[in-house]
């Protein structure tokens, strides 16, 4: 009986282990989050769960990254950061983007996707402790041009992988 009650401690014992640990991991290096729009279509799609990490994090030209939008519902979104502190934004008279005078090559968008300002003012120039934040599909997107440039002390972090339906790193 002694033996029987002294593997079920041991067993509590590693289960316990293995929860504080999860939670640690989940807590403070990365979180799961559920893509919830078609804002980033092609490149993550509705109900896409994405792999995020704010672990020794900062914010690069490309990256894509979970936030919370302060100033619509406070809900997360998973946009693409266009532009970093100290870089100037534009869009040409095509509709396409540039980056500090230079149109920005944009592998990831789909054929005939093109950059419409919506109602924000450009050229800007994004300030110190801001991003510029735009979803791959940017005819349906609500990002930085609707809700202004990100603060980066709003970043949850930048997208490791996708988890679920397709697993795999995203580009």
């Amino acid at each position: 009986m002694k033996k029987i009650s002294r593997e079920i401690m041991e067993l509590l014992d590693s289960v316990v282990i293995a929860l504080v640990a999860v939670m640690v991991i989940f807590t403070l290096i990365c979180r799961v989050y559920v893509v919830d729009g078609t804002s980033m279509y092609s490149t993550l799609n509705d109900a896409d769960r994405v792999l995020v990490s704010n672990l020794f994090y900062t914010p690069e030209q490309g990256d894509i990254v979970c936030f919370v939008a302060h100033n619509y519902s406070d809900k997360v979104l998973v946009k693409r950061v266009v532009a970093t502190e100290g870089q100037t934004i534009d869009v040409t008279s095509d509709y396409r983007l540039m980056v500090d005078g230079k149109v920005l090559e944009e592998d990831y968008l789909d054929a005939g996707i093109y950059t419409q300002p919506k109602g924000f003012a450009f050229p800007y120039t994004v300030q110190e402790g801001e991003v510029f934040c735009m979803g791959d599909n940017r005819v349906n997107s609500t990002d930085s041009r609707d809700l202004g440039p990100i603060e980066t002390k709003y970043l949850l972090g930048r997208l490791i992988v996708r988890l679920f339906p397709n697993t795999g790193v995203v580009k």
